[in-house]
């Protein structure tokens, strides 16, 4: 597995994508984080410059291979910083070793319900006739590759205004994920794994949480986020208005600015009283 390590000294700090990406959508955090904490920041297996595994695995494989290298690095208490399927499994690394975890950053946190609400929330067959075509569709999505001509229009789709403004779906980086070999498979494997282990529980001994979505996200639904929510009851909370699925690149001070903020607070026991922030 791909990693890159930045920072000497410092609280631990493990930034994790979302499928169909890599490390490359945390540059600005790493850059911002590095000068006091130890940051590393995973190509999960199948993206990056991470290869594919030569079995599909699912989220648990996912959440033992993260829970090692957290103790390879020595790195707890360590705070857990994760975008879509990159919440999933920091809220999964939190759940099974809630002492190793110092605080935990959710960002468009991908749920069976945050995706079945989405915009593509179809490939998670609503009834029985769907179902049957979820297979073959999933079958077909594994030998799928993306044309270099077709990517720029796959990243605008996930991006809000800000993110088009700034033409982040011409960034090279960016692109470079989708038209990796690897990159469908691996994304397909992600998709395989819903809905049964995508559910995010927050217990009595879970550590503080923040969570932070972009408003016009089109990959995962921001008003059931807000509902989940609700029910993890949130320790801090923020919408930015005009990102999409990426508000960490399409708006990076003021994200970099509430993560660092947030874990601050938890590593002092500082947590404000009132939790929302409107970007």
């Amino acid at each position: 597995m791909a990693v890159r390590r930045a920072g000497d000294s410092g609280p631990g700090v493990v930034l994790l994508h979302n499928g169909g990406t890599s490390h490359t959508i945390w540059r600005h955090q790493i850059a911002d984080l590095a000068t006091d904490h130890r940051v590393v920041a995973v190509d999960l297996p199948g993206f990056g410059d991470s290869p594919r595994p030569s079995r599909p695995i699912d989220l648990a494989d996912h959440i033992e291979l993260v829970s090692a290298l957290i103790e390879h690095d020595g790195l707890p208490p360590v705070s857990l910083v994760g975008n879509c399927m990159g919440s999933a499994i920091a809220a999964g690394v939190a759940a099974n070793s809630s002492s190793d975890v110092r605080a935990l950053v959710m960002v468009n946190p991908l749920t069976d319900a945050t995706f079945r609400a989405g915009g593509l929330g179809l490939l998670m067959a609503p009834d029985s006739k769907w179902a049957k075509a979820r297979a073959p569709l999933r079958a077909a999505l594994r030998r799928l590759r993306v044309p270099r001509a077709i990517a720029p229009l796959v990243l605008r789709y996930q991006m809000g205004p800000a993110g088009a403004r700034a033409g982040l779906h011409h960034d090279p980086e960016l692109t470079a994920c989708l038209l990796r070999d690897d990159e469908a498979p691996a994304l397909t494997d992600v998709l395989a794994d819903l809905p049964e282990s995508y559910r995010i529980v927050r217990g009595p001994d879970s550590p503080p949480l923040c969570t932070i979505w972009g408003a016009r996200n089109r990959v995962l639904s921001p008003r059931a986020g807000v509902r989940l929510d609700k029910v993890l009851r949130s320790d801090r909370r923020m919408l930015v208005h005009d990102a999409g699925h990426m508000p960490m690149l399409e708006r990076p001070d003021e994200v970099t600015g509430t993560i660092r903020s947030f874990l601050a607070d938890a590593a002092t026991g500082r947590l404000r009283t009132s939790p929302d922030v409107q970007r």
